[in-house]
């Protein structure tokens, strides 16, 4: 009886589904989790995947960074470094940083042939590394002062009729209507008006005040939002033997004075042969109605002041260029205004060539520069003739309703109370590679970037 009841007792057992649930669940649980495993590794592969293309890219704007760095230098005249034999290798110039990310590269000044350019001109060629969080990348960039067909790159004027290293201002109603390139921020205060195409700094920003408008057109009648953001650069002006070797004698024989003769003053002496105390060394001062013509080609400069509706007329079929000496040179303090028109006051060239009239401003590291067109000044405007102001180191200030036709480039810009610029015909051809001005530093302008295979070689680009 026992036995039969033990068994009836295990029968009923094995044929009960009680406690499967558990292992059921168990199994399930397990195999959810496999399969859930798999889609948690893929992802985790995935995103391995990601960070290290974002290292990878992140490395190769670190080096790209390294390049520009480098090529900033050539266009400033101020080489990273310096090769044992003219046209080789020189660096590492390491020590860098960028973003967290170390860089090095290595720089060499050559010819348009080595550069695969045309064979005659300069170019250099930049090879940059740059590593961040383990990942290496290095570029290989060429930059040449002429373009690929061996024409000029084009002049600082080509596409913008002013041009600013640092800020540039437009206050109180002022207008600019040409486009304008600065290597800061553009600032349109109280109804400014920005009447062309805008470039600024890298990282910079133009800024419109209450009732201030930017436009695609020089008649201002296109509204603009975009504005491009690049670096800019201006060549310094350098002088030559124009010191000595210029028209400066012709003051007041050949270049004659008219209207009150003593009002016109030059080097110390006004136009009537006597001795003046308005006017020093190499400084040029007119007023009271007088005019002074100009014949000559090239002068040397330290001052010219305009005051009390005076004028400074080039007859047609001259080009006269005005080279204004250092400060250090003409004995000035800082602050000196090299360039100051006055009181209706007039710089008026009658030829059609924006070239026909050009002051270059030479400028100092040490001491401030400024330029000053006040109180009704006209400078060849609106557009009836053309002119041009190059004064990378010089501060250029246009106030109180004065007018400018031309084109400017300065350290600083700055125009008010009711200023306002046009563009000036022909300034595009303004360069320094032509025979007609000195010869500065060549400005390099990228034309090829090529990523190399290797990450360290020797010479520097094998591999790219």
């Amino acid at each position: 009886m026992a036995l039969r009841a033990f068994l009836s007792t295990l029968r009923r057992r094995l044929a009960s589904e009680a406690g499967f649930a558990v292992p059921t669940v168990m199994l399930m649980t397990v195999a959810g989790m496999g399969i859930a495993s798999v889609g948690v590794m893929a992802s985790i592969d995935g995103q391995g995947g990601v960070v290290r293309d974002q290292g990878s890219k992140t490395a190769l704007a670190v080096a790209e960074s390294g390049a520009e760095q480098a090529l900033l230098h050539y266009n400033r005249d101020t080489p990273p470094c310096t090769p044992v034999l003219e046209g080789e290798w020189c660096g590492p110039v390491a020590g860098l940083a960028v973003n967290g990310g170390a860089v090095s590269y290595w720089a060499r000044e050559t010819d348009g042939e080595a550069c695969d350019v045309v064979d005659v001109g300069e170019c250099v060629e930049i090879v940059s590394v740059g590593t961040l969080d383990g990942v290496t990348r290095r570029v290989n960039v060429f930059a040449s002062s002429l373009e690929s067909d061996g024409s000029s790159s084009g002049g600082p004027f080509v596409s913008a009729g002013v041009l600013s290293l640092e800020d540039m201002v437009l206050d109180s109603n002022s207008k600019i209507h040409t486009g304008v390139a600065t290597n800061g921020n553009i600032e349109l205060k109280s109804n400014a008006q920005q009447c062309g195409l805008a470039s600024v700094g890298v990282g910079k920003e133009l800024n419109k005040g209450p009732n201030a408008g930017y436009h695609s057109d020089s008649k201002c009648t296109v509204a603009a939002s975009e504005y491009a953001q690049k670096e800019l650069t201006l060549p310094l002006v350098t002088e030559g033997d124009v010191p000595e070797e210029n028209d400066n004698s012709r003051f007041f024989a050949l270049d004659t004075a008219s209207g009150k003769k003593a009002e016109a003053c030059w080097d110390g002496f006004d136009a009537d042969g006597d001795s003046s105390k308005k006017c020093g060394t190499r400084e040029l001062r007119v007023e009271g109605n007088s005019t002074v013509v100009m014949t000559g080609s090239v002068y040397s400069f330290c001052k010219l002041t305009l005051r009390s509706n005076s004028a400074l007329y080039v007859p047609e079929g001259e080009q006269v260029t005005i080279y204004f000496d250092s400060p250090e040179n003409c004995g000035y303090s800082s602050g000196v205004e090299q360039l100051d028109l006055d009181s209706n006051s007039r710089i008026t060239s009658a030829g059609a060539d924006a070239l026909d009239v050009v002051m270059l401003f030479v400028g100092s590291d040490s001491l401030e520069t400024n330029i000053r067109l006040n109180s009704n000044t006209s400078v060849n405007g609106p557009c009836e003739q053309n002119f041009v102001i190059y004064a990378p180191r010089s501060h250029v200030e246009l106030d109180s309703n004065s007018k400018f036709c031309g084109a400017i480039a300065g350290k600083s810009v700055h125009l008010d109370s009711n200023a306002e610029v046009w563009n000036a015909n022909g300034s595009e051809d303004f360069d320094w590679s032509g025979e007609e001005f000195p010869p500065t530093t060549a400005h390099y302008e990228p034309y090829r970037f090529v990523e190399c295979s290797a990450v360290v070689a020797d010479p520097p680009d094998t591999g790219c």
